[in-house]
C-alpha cells in the first residue's frame, strides 16, 4: 500500500478556500477539530445546534465528494428529531456517510453535560487510500484519557485513530502523552486534530511505534497542514511482538461495542 496522504485542518476556513480546495485534491483523508465551527463558546451563546443535512453537514459531505477524499468532520453539537443533542463526529466518503460517533466521555469541567448525552456505540469504518484501504476509528477529546475504549477499537482491528479535540494548551504534556501512549499500546498510527486559540492547542500525529511524526508546535498558522503516514510502520512495529494479540488479561476481559445511555440528561442548549 502507498502512503496515506493526510490533512488537519484546523478551522473551517479549509472548507471556503479555493487553495484548500486545490490541495484537498491530493489528500486521502481530512480531520477537523472537535465542535468545529465555535467551540463551547458557541454552544453558550445557543448558536451551534445542527441537524443532520444541515449546511455544515452539507458542506462535509461536498468536500468529500468533489475532493474524492475521505473527511473525518471534527464534530458537532447535534440533535435529531425531538431527541437529546449528542457532540457527534460524521465520516464522509466520497459523498457519502460511512461512520457516526458520538462523544463517550463527558468532560465536566467544560459543562458538556449541560449541553449533549453521551454516545451508546463504539464501531469502526473503512475507508480508501491510494492502493488499498485502511480500517480507522474516532475518539473525541476526553476519551482519550480512557484506553479501553481504544482498545475496543483495536481489537476492531483499526489501523489509525482519529482524536479531534479542543484540548487547551495548559494540558499540552497530558494531551501528547496521551497520544503517544495509545499509539504505542496497540501499534497504530494516532491523529490529534486540536482547535486552536483559547480553547485549544497544539495538533500532534504518533506512529506505532510512537515516534512524533508531526507536531504544530512553532509552525506557522495556516487552516490546512499536510503529511504522508507509511502503513509499513505498522507491519515493522508488530514485527517484534504483537501487543493486542499478547494482552493476557484482555483475553478474560469481554468489551462490550455498545453502551445503554445513563438517565440523566443535558440541562442547557436545548
Amino acid at each position: 500500500m502507498k502512503t496515506v496522504r493526510l490533512g488537519l485542518a484546523f478551522d473551517l476556513r479549509t472548507l471556503r478556500q479555493v487553495s484548500g480546495g486545490r490541495t484537498l485534491r491530493n489528500l486521502d483523508v481530512v480531520v477537523f477539530p472537535e465542535l468545529v465551527d465555535g467551540g463551547y463558546a458557541a454552544l453558550e451563546r445557543g448558536s451551534a445546534v445542527h441537524r443532520r443535512g444541515d449546511a455544515l453537514w452539507k458542506n462535509f459531505r461536498e468536500v468529500s465528494r468533489r475532493f474524492s477524499c475521505t473527511c473525518v468532520a471534527g464534530s458537532m453539537l447535534l440533535r435529531e428529531g425531538a431527541g437529546e443533542a449528542t457532540n457527534t463526529s460524521y465520516v464522509f466518503s466520497r459523498g457519502r456517510v460511512i461512520h457516526r460517533y458520538d462523544k463517550l466521555h463527558l468532560f465536566r469541567p467544560t459543562g458538556d453535560q449541560r449541553y449533549f448525552v453521551r454516545g451508546e456505540t463504539i464501531r469502526t469504518f473503512s475507508f480508501t487510500v491510494r492502493g488499498g484501504r485502511m480500517r480507522g476509528g474516532v475518539i473525541l477529546c476526553y476519551d482519550l484519557r480512557f484506553p479501553e475504549l481504544t482498545r475496543v477499537l483495536a481489537l476492531q482491528k483499526i489501523q489509525i485513530l482519529f482524536v479531534p479535540a479542543r484540548w487547551p494548551a495548559q494540558r499540552d504534556a497530558a494531551w501528547r502523552t496521551l497520544l503517544r501512549a495509545r499509539a504505542i499500546e496497540n501499534q497504530i498510527f494516532v491523529v490529534g486534530c486540536n482547535a486552536r486559540g483559547r480553547e485549544g492547542g497544539e495538533s500532534y500525529v504518533f506512529g506505532p511505534s510512537g515516534e512524533q511524526l508531526y507536531s504544530s508546535r512553532g509552525k506557522r498558522s495556516s487552516p490546512l497542514t499536510c503529511l504522508s503516514l507509511d502503513p509499513e510502520q505498522i507491519t515493522v512495529a508488530r514485527r517484534l511482538h504483537r501487543n493486542i494479540r499478547e494482552a493476557v488479561l484482555l483475553k478474560r476481559i469481554a468489551l462490550p461495542a455498545r453502551l445503554p445511555r445513563p438517565s440523566f440528561r443535558p440541562t442547557a442548549g436545548r
